[in-house]
Protein backbone atom coordinates (compact mmCIF):
# COMPACT_ATOMS: atom_id res chain seq x y z
CA UNK A 1 0.00 0.00 0.00
CA UNK A 2 1.09 3.56 -0.92
CA UNK A 3 0.09 6.02 1.53
CA UNK A 4 0.43 10.16 0.85
CA UNK A 5 0.10 12.42 3.70
CA UNK A 6 -0.50 15.86 2.86
CA UNK A 7 1.53 18.05 5.78
CA UNK A 8 4.16 17.12 8.46
CA UNK A 9 2.80 17.99 11.75
CA UNK A 10 2.69 16.60 15.00
CA UNK A 11 -0.71 14.19 13.45
CA UNK A 12 1.23 13.39 10.33
CA UNK A 13 4.60 12.42 12.17
CA UNK A 14 2.58 10.61 15.26
CA UNK A 15 0.95 8.56 12.25
CA UNK A 16 4.42 7.81 10.28
CA UNK A 17 5.76 6.70 13.93
CA UNK A 18 2.78 4.35 14.35
CA UNK A 19 3.10 3.07 11.04
CA UNK A 20 6.73 2.13 11.49
CA UNK A 21 6.39 0.93 14.79
CA UNK A 22 3.76 -1.45 13.81
CA UNK A 23 5.76 -2.46 10.83
CA UNK A 24 3.54 -1.04 8.31
CA UNK A 25 4.18 -3.36 4.93
CA UNK A 26 4.25 -0.21 2.50
CA UNK A 27 5.24 3.29 1.34
CA UNK A 28 4.30 6.80 2.74
CA UNK A 29 5.17 9.66 0.63
CA UNK A 30 5.10 13.00 2.89
CA UNK A 31 4.03 16.44 1.53
CA UNK A 32 5.77 18.68 3.54
CA UNK A 33 4.87 22.30 2.08
CA UNK A 34 7.57 24.15 4.38
CA UNK A 35 11.38 24.63 3.95
CA UNK A 36 11.85 22.89 7.57
CA UNK A 37 12.08 19.30 8.45
CA UNK A 38 9.25 18.53 10.74
CA UNK A 39 9.45 20.47 13.96
CA UNK A 40 7.30 21.60 17.42
CA UNK A 41 4.75 23.90 17.39
CA UNK A 42 4.07 24.40 20.73
CA UNK A 43 7.51 25.91 22.27
CA UNK A 44 7.46 28.85 19.35
CA UNK A 45 5.40 30.74 22.10
CA UNK A 46 6.54 29.53 25.27
CA UNK A 47 10.95 28.40 25.38
CA UNK A 48 11.87 29.31 21.65
CA UNK A 49 11.14 32.85 21.65
CA UNK A 50 12.86 33.28 25.01
CA UNK A 51 16.01 31.21 24.43
CA UNK A 52 16.08 31.12 20.26
CA UNK A 53 18.38 28.50 19.03
CA UNK A 54 19.02 26.25 16.33
CA UNK A 55 15.56 24.38 15.13
CA UNK A 56 17.39 20.95 15.57
CA UNK A 57 15.57 21.11 19.24
CA UNK A 58 12.84 21.73 17.81
CA UNK A 59 12.79 18.28 16.16
CA UNK A 60 9.60 16.53 16.20
CA UNK A 61 11.28 13.00 15.00
CA UNK A 62 14.03 10.97 15.71
CA UNK A 63 16.34 10.01 12.84
CA UNK A 64 15.64 6.46 12.60
CA UNK A 65 12.07 7.39 11.78
CA UNK A 66 12.82 10.57 9.78
CA UNK A 67 14.72 8.63 7.65
CA UNK A 68 13.18 5.31 7.69
CA UNK A 69 13.08 3.84 4.24
CA UNK A 70 9.65 3.35 3.89
CA UNK A 71 9.21 7.31 4.03
CA UNK A 72 9.65 9.74 1.09
CA UNK A 73 9.58 13.22 2.34
CA UNK A 74 8.55 15.78 -0.78
CA UNK A 75 9.05 19.56 -0.35
CA UNK A 76 6.14 20.31 -2.27
CA UNK A 77 2.86 22.31 -1.76
CA UNK A 78 0.07 20.02 -2.57
CA UNK A 79 -2.77 22.04 -4.43
CA UNK A 80 -5.39 19.21 -5.10
CA UNK A 81 -6.47 15.65 -4.52
CA UNK A 82 -8.11 13.77 -6.80
CA UNK A 83 -9.85 10.73 -5.05
CA UNK A 84 -11.45 8.83 -7.60
CA UNK A 85 -7.92 8.80 -9.18
CA UNK A 86 -5.85 8.43 -5.91
CA UNK A 87 -3.70 11.22 -7.28
CA UNK A 88 -2.45 14.10 -5.36
CA UNK A 89 -1.42 16.84 -7.28
CA UNK A 90 1.48 19.26 -6.32
CA UNK A 91 3.17 22.57 -7.86
CA UNK A 92 5.73 20.60 -9.91
CA UNK A 93 4.09 16.78 -10.30
CA UNK A 94 0.92 14.27 -9.55
CA UNK A 95 1.88 10.97 -7.26
CA UNK A 96 -0.65 8.33 -7.25
CA UNK A 97 -1.28 6.66 -4.37
CA UNK A 98 -3.77 4.34 -2.70
CA UNK A 99 -4.76 6.13 0.36
CA UNK A 100 -4.88 9.97 0.95
CA UNK A 101 -4.21 11.18 4.52
CA UNK A 102 -4.90 14.77 5.26
CA UNK A 103 -3.11 16.66 8.18
CA UNK A 104 -3.22 19.95 6.72
CA UNK A 105 -3.63 21.27 10.15
CA UNK A 106 -4.46 24.75 10.75
CA UNK A 107 -3.17 28.46 10.17
CA UNK A 108 -3.11 31.83 12.26
CA UNK A 109 -5.93 33.85 11.44
CA UNK A 110 -4.84 37.23 10.04
CA UNK A 111 -6.87 40.55 10.38
CA UNK A 112 -6.49 43.67 8.65
CA UNK A 113 -6.30 47.41 10.07
CA UNK A 114 -6.43 50.25 8.59
CA UNK A 115 -3.13 52.08 8.42
CA UNK A 116 -0.81 49.54 10.43
CA UNK A 117 2.16 48.63 7.63
CA UNK A 118 2.61 45.00 7.31
CA UNK A 119 6.20 44.74 8.74
CA UNK A 120 4.74 45.99 12.05
CA UNK A 121 2.11 42.67 11.92
CA UNK A 122 2.93 39.42 13.03
CA UNK A 123 1.70 35.77 13.70
CA UNK A 124 2.71 33.06 15.17
CA UNK A 125 2.02 29.99 14.14
CA UNK A 126 5.18 28.23 12.01
CA UNK A 127 8.63 28.46 12.15
CA UNK A 128 9.39 30.72 9.88
CA UNK A 129 6.67 33.32 11.90
CA UNK A 130 8.61 32.33 15.13
CA UNK A 131 11.55 33.90 13.39
CA UNK A 132 10.42 37.00 11.94
CA UNK A 133 9.06 38.03 15.23
CA UNK A 134 12.17 37.54 16.82
CA UNK A 135 14.56 39.70 14.53
CA UNK A 136 11.76 42.35 14.67
CA UNK A 137 12.21 42.69 18.20
CA UNK A 138 15.26 44.62 18.55
CA UNK A 139 14.11 48.40 19.75
CA UNK A 140 10.52 47.78 20.70
CA UNK A 141 8.76 49.03 23.78
CA UNK A 142 5.54 48.57 23.02
CA UNK A 143 4.18 45.55 22.20
CA UNK A 144 0.34 45.20 21.36
CA UNK A 145 -1.20 41.95 21.48
CA UNK A 146 -4.97 41.57 19.56
CA UNK A 147 -6.52 38.62 21.45
CA UNK A 148 -6.97 37.29 25.02
CA UNK A 149 -6.53 32.92 25.08
CA UNK A 150 -3.67 31.00 25.90
CA UNK A 151 -1.37 31.83 23.16
CA UNK A 152 -1.20 36.32 23.97
CA UNK A 153 -0.86 35.28 27.52
CA UNK A 154 2.06 32.98 26.42
CA UNK A 155 3.70 35.80 24.12
CA UNK A 156 3.22 38.32 26.94
CA UNK A 157 5.62 36.17 29.34
CA UNK A 158 8.01 35.01 26.31
CA UNK A 159 8.49 38.57 25.44
CA UNK A 160 8.70 40.40 28.21
CA UNK A 161 11.73 42.61 29.31
CA UNK A 162 12.08 45.36 31.82
CA UNK A 163 12.36 48.04 28.99
CA UNK A 164 9.10 46.66 27.01
CA UNK A 165 5.38 47.48 28.20
CA UNK A 166 2.96 44.62 27.01
CA UNK A 167 -0.81 45.30 26.53
CA UNK A 168 -2.99 42.44 25.58
CA UNK A 169 -6.24 43.72 24.12
CA UNK A 170 -9.22 41.44 24.22
CA UNK A 171 -12.34 41.97 21.77
CA UNK A 172 -14.70 40.12 24.93
CA UNK A 173 -15.45 41.38 27.87
CA UNK A 174 -13.29 39.14 29.89
CA UNK A 175 -9.32 37.73 28.95
CA UNK A 176 -9.02 33.52 28.85
CA UNK A 177 -12.43 32.92 28.32
CA UNK A 178 -11.95 29.75 27.81
CA UNK A 179 -11.16 28.68 31.16
CA UNK A 180 -13.17 29.14 34.54
CA UNK A 181 -13.11 32.46 36.75
CA UNK A 182 -10.77 31.15 39.19
CA UNK A 183 -7.89 29.74 37.11
CA UNK A 184 -8.10 32.94 34.33
CA UNK A 185 -7.31 34.92 37.76
CA UNK A 186 -4.54 33.12 39.15
CA UNK A 187 -2.99 33.70 35.39
CA UNK A 188 -3.66 37.01 34.88
CA UNK A 189 -2.68 37.95 38.14
CA UNK A 190 0.93 36.65 37.28
CA UNK A 191 1.33 38.15 33.80
CA UNK A 192 3.77 40.80 32.72
CA UNK A 193 1.14 42.26 30.36
CA UNK A 194 -1.60 44.77 31.22
CA UNK A 195 -4.92 44.15 30.04
CA UNK A 196 -7.83 45.93 28.24
CA UNK A 197 -11.27 44.31 27.40
CA UNK A 198 -13.85 44.86 25.36
CA UNK A 199 -11.80 46.75 22.86
CA UNK A 200 -12.16 47.53 19.28
CA UNK A 201 -9.68 49.00 17.18
CA UNK A 202 -10.26 51.38 14.22
CA UNK A 203 -7.09 52.11 12.31
CA UNK A 204 -3.32 52.33 13.34
CA UNK A 205 -1.73 55.88 13.53
CA UNK A 206 1.76 55.46 11.98
CA UNK A 207 2.76 59.09 13.07
CA UNK A 208 2.04 58.21 16.64
CA UNK A 209 2.87 54.29 16.27
CA UNK A 210 -0.75 54.04 18.27
CA UNK A 211 -3.77 52.01 17.58
CA UNK A 212 -6.38 53.85 18.03
CA UNK A 213 -9.07 52.28 19.24
CA UNK A 214 -12.39 52.63 21.55
CA UNK A 215 -10.56 52.73 24.78
CA UNK A 216 -8.35 55.34 23.04
CA UNK A 217 -4.98 55.43 21.42
CA UNK A 218 -3.19 52.81 22.24
CA UNK A 219 0.96 52.69 21.73
CA UNK A 220 2.29 50.34 19.78
CA UNK A 221 5.33 50.00 17.76
CA UNK A 222 4.58 46.32 17.00
CA UNK A 223 1.19 44.55 16.77
CA UNK A 224 0.77 40.44 17.00
CA UNK A 225 -2.43 39.02 16.08
CA UNK A 226 -3.60 35.98 18.09
CA UNK A 227 -7.07 35.64 17.58
CA UNK A 228 -7.03 32.11 16.95
CA UNK A 229 -7.09 29.07 14.19
CA UNK A 230 -8.53 28.54 10.93
CA UNK A 231 -8.53 25.22 9.53
CA UNK A 232 -6.79 24.55 6.50
CA UNK A 233 -9.64 22.48 4.93
CA UNK A 234 -9.46 23.51 1.01
CA UNK A 235 -8.47 20.59 -0.23
CA UNK A 236 -10.61 18.37 1.35
CA UNK A 237 -13.18 21.40 0.27
CA UNK A 238 -12.54 21.14 -3.56
CA UNK A 239 -13.71 17.42 -3.48
CA UNK A 240 -16.93 18.45 -1.56
CA UNK A 241 -15.20 16.15 1.43
CA UNK A 242 -15.02 19.33 3.84
CA UNK A 243 -16.17 22.72 4.81
CA UNK A 244 -14.54 25.77 6.41
CA UNK A 245 -15.54 24.18 9.95
CA UNK A 246 -13.80 20.85 9.50
CA UNK A 247 -13.69 17.72 7.39
CA UNK A 248 -16.10 15.58 8.71
CA UNK A 249 -14.76 11.95 9.31
CA UNK A 250 -16.20 8.31 11.47
CA UNK A 251 -14.93 7.50 14.51
CA UNK A 252 -11.57 5.46 12.56
CA UNK A 253 -11.09 9.23 11.12
CA UNK A 254 -12.37 7.86 7.47
CA UNK A 255 -14.33 10.33 5.70
CA UNK A 256 -17.46 9.22 3.26
CA UNK A 257 -14.60 8.67 0.53
CA UNK A 258 -12.60 5.25 1.01
CA UNK A 259 -9.46 6.66 -0.03
CA UNK A 260 -9.45 9.78 1.96
CA UNK A 261 -9.32 10.22 5.97
CA UNK A 262 -8.25 13.34 7.65
CA UNK A 263 -6.48 13.54 11.19
CA UNK A 264 -5.54 16.02 13.83
CA UNK A 265 -6.98 19.56 14.00
CA UNK A 266 -8.96 19.79 10.26
CA UNK A 267 -10.68 16.30 11.75
CA UNK A 268 -14.49 16.60 12.73
CA UNK A 269 -15.76 13.80 14.50
CA UNK A 270 -17.68 11.95 17.31
CA UNK A 271 -15.52 13.38 20.38
CA UNK A 272 -17.04 10.62 23.56
CA UNK A 273 -16.18 12.86 26.33
CA UNK A 274 -18.36 15.89 25.13
CA UNK A 275 -20.74 13.52 23.18
CA UNK A 276 -20.94 15.42 19.92
CA UNK A 277 -19.02 15.74 17.31
CA UNK A 278 -15.95 18.22 16.92
CA UNK A 279 -13.08 19.83 15.85
CA UNK A 280 -10.56 19.90 18.43
CA UNK A 281 -7.26 22.16 18.45
CA UNK A 282 -4.53 20.34 20.66
CA UNK A 283 -1.37 18.10 20.61
CA UNK A 284 -3.84 15.08 22.06
CA UNK A 285 -5.73 15.50 19.70
CA UNK A 286 -3.53 15.02 16.93
CA UNK A 287 -1.78 12.29 18.87
CA UNK A 288 -5.08 10.36 19.23
CA UNK A 289 -6.37 10.66 15.76
CA UNK A 290 -3.11 9.54 14.51
CA UNK A 291 -2.73 6.42 16.65
CA UNK A 292 -6.57 5.94 15.75
CA UNK A 293 -5.87 6.08 11.76
CA UNK A 294 -2.76 3.91 12.15
CA UNK A 295 -4.72 0.93 13.79
CA UNK A 296 -6.97 1.06 11.32
CA UNK A 297 -4.40 1.03 8.75
CA UNK A 298 -2.55 -1.85 10.11
CA UNK A 299 -5.77 -3.85 10.25
CA UNK A 300 -6.66 -3.79 13.92
CA UNK A 301 -9.08 -1.13 14.06
CA UNK A 302 -10.15 0.42 17.21
CA UNK A 303 -12.48 3.78 17.29
CA UNK A 304 -11.63 7.43 18.83
CA UNK A 305 -12.23 7.45 22.24
CA UNK A 306 -9.77 9.65 23.56
CA UNK A 307 -10.53 12.59 26.56
CA UNK A 308 -8.80 15.57 25.36
CA UNK A 309 -6.34 17.42 27.11
CA UNK A 310 -4.26 20.91 27.13
CA UNK A 311 -1.31 22.42 28.59
CA UNK A 312 -0.28 26.24 28.52
CA UNK A 313 2.89 27.71 30.20
CA UNK A 314 2.41 31.10 31.07
CA UNK A 315 6.11 32.38 32.77
CA UNK A 316 6.38 30.33 36.21
CA UNK A 317 2.74 28.99 35.72
CA UNK A 318 1.75 25.84 34.40
CA UNK A 319 -2.04 25.17 33.15
CA UNK A 320 -3.13 21.86 32.28
CA UNK A 321 -6.80 20.97 31.37
CA UNK A 322 -7.50 17.52 31.47
CA UNK A 323 -11.15 17.15 29.90
CA UNK A 324 -13.52 19.84 27.50
CA UNK A 325 -15.72 22.26 28.80
CA UNK A 326 -18.34 24.52 27.13
CA UNK A 327 -17.55 27.84 28.18
CA UNK A 328 -21.28 28.10 30.48
CA UNK A 329 -20.40 25.27 32.64
CA UNK A 330 -20.53 25.68 36.30
CA UNK A 331 -17.30 25.84 37.93
CA UNK A 332 -16.25 24.34 41.38
CA UNK A 333 -12.91 25.17 43.35
CA UNK A 334 -11.37 21.94 45.10
CA UNK A 335 -7.87 23.47 45.51
CA UNK A 336 -6.97 27.30 45.77
CA UNK A 337 -3.87 27.54 48.15
CA UNK A 338 -0.71 29.91 47.21
CA UNK A 339 0.79 27.42 44.91
CA UNK A 340 -1.83 25.44 43.19
CA UNK A 341 -5.08 26.12 41.88
CA UNK A 342 -7.73 22.68 40.68
CA UNK A 343 -10.64 23.75 38.98
CA UNK A 344 -13.54 21.44 38.35
CA UNK A 345 -15.83 22.43 35.25
CA UNK A 346 -19.22 20.52 35.13
CA UNK A 347 -22.65 20.41 33.75
CA UNK A 348 -24.53 19.27 36.62
CA UNK A 349 -22.92 16.53 38.88
CA UNK A 350 -20.66 15.46 35.63
CA UNK A 351 -16.97 16.63 36.00
CA UNK A 352 -16.33 18.03 31.66
CA UNK A 353 -12.96 19.24 32.76
CA UNK A 354 -10.54 19.90 35.23
CA UNK A 355 -8.29 22.83 35.59
CA UNK A 356 -4.98 22.53 36.99
CA UNK A 357 -2.76 25.52 37.57
CA UNK A 358 0.61 24.31 39.13
CA UNK A 359 -0.89 20.92 40.31
CA UNK A 360 0.73 18.29 37.74
CA UNK A 361 -0.69 15.36 40.35
CA UNK A 362 -3.87 16.33 40.17
CA UNK A 363 -4.14 17.09 36.40
CA UNK A 364 -2.65 13.39 35.97
CA UNK A 365 -5.12 11.70 38.23
CA UNK A 366 -8.15 13.52 36.13
CA UNK A 367 -7.09 12.46 32.83
CA UNK A 368 -6.50 9.00 34.35
CA UNK A 369 -10.09 9.08 35.68
CA UNK A 370 -11.38 10.44 32.67
CA UNK A 371 -9.95 6.98 30.82
CA UNK A 372 -11.98 4.93 33.16
CA UNK A 373 -15.27 6.82 32.95
CA UNK A 374 -17.23 9.66 33.92
CA UNK A 375 -16.53 11.10 36.88
CA UNK A 376 -19.31 12.51 38.98
CA UNK A 377 -18.13 16.16 40.94
CA UNK A 378 -20.10 14.56 44.64
CA UNK A 379 -16.85 11.85 44.33
CA UNK A 380 -14.67 14.49 43.64
CA UNK A 381 -15.47 16.33 46.63
CA UNK A 382 -16.05 13.65 49.22
CA UNK A 383 -12.88 12.43 48.15
CA UNK A 384 -10.89 15.95 48.82
CA UNK A 385 -8.97 15.49 45.88
CA UNK A 386 -8.40 14.04 42.38
CA UNK A 387 -5.64 12.34 43.40
CA UNK A 388 -7.39 11.03 46.60
CA UNK A 389 -9.82 9.86 44.22
CA UNK A 390 -7.16 8.00 42.05
CA UNK A 391 -5.96 5.99 44.71
CA UNK A 392 -9.04 4.92 46.28
CA UNK A 393 -10.24 3.87 42.62
CA UNK A 394 -7.00 1.92 42.61
CA UNK A 395 -7.26 -0.08 46.17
Amino acid sequence: MKIGIIGAGQAACTLIAELIRGQFDGEMLVFNGESHRPYQRPPLSKTWLTHPTETESLRLLPDPIENHPSVQWIQQRVTGIEPDDGLIVTERDRYSVDQIVLATGTRAKKLAIDGLPSEKTHVIRTLDDAITLHSALDGVQNIAILGAGFLAFELASSLDQPTRTIRVLAKGIRALPQVSVKAADRLLDATPASIRVDVTVERYDEDSAALITNHGSIPADLVIIAIGAQANTELAEACGLGTDKGIPTDSYMQTPHPCVSAIGEVSLHDQPHMKQKMRVESISEANDTATTLAKRLLGQPEPFNATPWFWSDQGELKLQIAGLCARTDEETVLINTETECVVMRHQGDRITAVEAVNAAKEFMAARRLFEQGPISLGSAIEAGSLFSLLQSSRS
